[in-house]
C-alpha cells in the first residue's frame, strides 16, 4: 500500500514538473516549438536564439553580436546616412539627422506607446552590446524613415534625386494548394547593411515562438510566428504618404508579427497608424492577403485567385506623397487605375520583377524550393551585390500545412549561399 503511495506522489510530482516545464505547444513525443529549433552557429546569418522577458531577449542578442552591432551602427551612420543627407543638399554632419529623428517628430512616442515591450527589448540590446541607446534607436528607426526624414528636413524628395534608386527592393510570390500554402520573400535593402543579415528565433513568456529575419541589432523586418502558424513580410512602398508621428515600419511589423493569429494581424494592421507607405502580406496555410498601407488609409491588394505577386509599386493605395503628385502632375485625387506613362517608368524595375513573378506563377498549381528559387535568383528579382547594385538581400521560403512549417532562408541572392532549413510541428 505504501510503495502504491509513494509511486502516486512521484507520477504526480513528475506531471507538476512536465507541466510547469513545457507549458506550451507541448504534445506527446513533440517538444514545445521553441525546443524544435536549434540554430546552425555555422550559418551565413548571425544567429540569436533567446527566451525571457523582452529585456533579457534583448541583452542575450546584444552581448552575443557586440562587435557586428557596432560596426553595423556605424555604417548606418557614414555609409548610409551621411551620403543619402548630401544628396539633398544637407551637410556631411550625422548628428543634425539624429537629433531631427529624436526631437522634432513623433517616432519615440509612438514607440513607446505601442509597442513597449520592443522599446525594453532595445534596451536590452543597447545594455548587452554596450552602445548607445539613442543610437540603436535612430538605427532601428530609419529604414523607410529616413527618405521621409530627409524630405521632412529639405523639402526634397530623395527619390528624385538622380543617382538614388528606391524602387529596386523587396519582392513576393505565393501560391495557395488544399489546406497548404508556399510563399517567397526577398529582402532587399541598402548595401551598407551587407553581412549583417540575422536570423532570431525568440521565445515569449507565453511560449509564443518567432523566427524573424533582419539586421544585426534591429528589432527585425520580417518574420513568422512559428506557434500561431502565420507569417509577415513587408515591402517599401516610395511614393505612399509618411507621417513623422506614426509608429516606425520595424515596429509595425513586429506588432503584426505578435498577433494571436492572420485575422488578428489584419485587425492589428487596420487600426495601427504607421508612419511611412508600406505593403504587407501576411500568411497562413489558407492563402496570403496583402494591403498597402499608409498613415491615412488601408487598401486590400488582390492579384489572382489563388496566388500573389508582390513588388514595390503602389497599386491600389492612392495616398501618395505631395511630392509625388506634383513630380508626375497628378490630381489630387489620384485614379490608380490611371496612373501616367512616367510613373510606370520610374517604377521599372518594380514592374518588371511584378510582371516575372505573375506571369510564372499565374497557371501554376504550386511552386516546389527549387523552382522558387530558379525564379527569384533571375535578375531584376535577385540582385547580386556588386559595384553597380547598392543592394542587400537576404530570403525565405515558407510552407504552411495543417501540421507543420516548413522553411528554408538564407542572405544573398536565392541559391547563391547554402540556406538554413527548418521544420517545427506547430498544430
Amino acid at each position: 500500500m505504501n510503495n502504491i503511495k509513494i509511486n502516486q506522489i512521484r507520477f504526480i510530482l513528475v506531471w507538476m514538473v512536465t507541466v510547469w516545464a513545457f507549458p506550451t505547444n507541448s504534445y506527446a513525443g513533440v517538444p514545445p516549438i521553441y525546443y524544435q529549433i536549434e540554430l546552425n552557429e555555422n550559418s551565413h546569418y548571425y544567429t540569436v536564439q533567446a527566451e525571457g522577458t523582452p529585456f533579457e531577449r534583448g541583452f542575450t542578442h546584444g552581448k552575443k553580436l557586440k562587435k557586428e552591432i557596432r560596426y553595423a551602427i556605424n555604417r548606418f551612420k557614414y555609409d548610409l546616412t551621411v551620403p543619402m543627407m548630401q544628396s539633398v543638399g544637407l551637410p556631411a554632419e550625422y548628428h543634425q539627422y539624429h537629433n531631427y529623428v529624436l526631437q522634432n517628430t513623433g517616432f519615440i512616442e509612438a514607440i513607446k506607446t505601442q509597442t513597449p515591450d520592443l522599446l525594453e527589448e532595445l534596451e536590452g540590446i543597447a545594455k548587452g552590446a554596450e552602445v548607445n541607446l539613442e543610437d540603436l534607436l535612430v538605427y532601428n528607426i530609419s529604414f523607410d524613415e529616413i527618405f521621409a526624414v530627409l524630405e521632412k528636413m529639405t523639402g526634397h524628395n530623395p527619390a528624385f534625386i538622380e543617382g538614388n534608386d528606391l524602387n529596386g527592393h523587396c519582392s513576393f510570390g505565393s501560391i495557395r494548394g488544399k489546406k497548404r500554402t508556399t510563399s517567397i520573400y526577398t529582402c532587399d535593402w541598402a548595401r551598407p547593411f551587407e553581412g549583417s543579415q540575422c536570423v532570431m528565433v525568440y521565445k515569449k513568456f507565453d511560449g509564443t515562438t518567432m523566427l524573424i529575419t533582419g539586421y544585426v541589432g534591429t528589432v527585425g523586418i520580417q518574420g513568422v510566428n512559428l506557434s500561431n502558424g502565420f507569417s509577415v513580410n513587408a515591402h517599401s512602398k516610395f511614393d505612399l504618404n509618411a507621417d513623422l508621428n506614426g509608429l516606425p515600419s520595424l515596429f509595425f511589423a513586429r506588432r503584426l508579427m505578435e498577433a494571436k493569429d492572420k485575422h488578428d494581424a489584419v485587425v492589428k494592421l487596420s487600426e495601427t497608424k504607421i508612419a511611412v507607405g508600406l505593403g504587407y502580406v501576411i500568411t497562413d496555410k489558407n492563402g496570403s492577403v496583402a494591403y498597402e498601407v499608409s498613415p491615412n488609409q488601408t487598401e486590400k491588394y488582390n492579384p489572382g485567385s489563388h496566388w500573389f505577386a508582390i513588388a514595390n509599386a503602389a497599386r491600389v493605395n492612392n495616398d501618395l506623397k505631395a511630392s509625388v503628385k506634383e513630380h508626375f502632375k497628378l490630381d489630387e485625387q489620384v485614379n490608380m487605375k490611371r496612373l501616367p506613362k512616367g510613373y510606370w517608368e520610374h517604377n521599372a524595375d518594380s514592374e518588371t520583377r511584378y510582371t516575372m513573378i505573375k506571369e510564372e506563377l499565374t497557371d501554376k498549381k504550386w511552386m516546389t524550393v527549387y523552382e522558387w528559387v530558379n525564379l527569384f535568383k533571375q535578375y531584376p528579382i535577385g540582385k547580386y551585390v556588386d559595384e553597380n547594385q547598392a543592394t542587400t538581400n537576404f530570403w525565405i521560403i515558407v510552407e504552411f500545412s495543417d501540421k507543420y512549417i516548413d522553411i528554408c532562408t538564407a542572405p544573398g541572392v536565392p541559391g547563391e549561399l547554402q540556406a538554413e532549413t527548418i521544420r517545427v510541428k506547430y498544430q
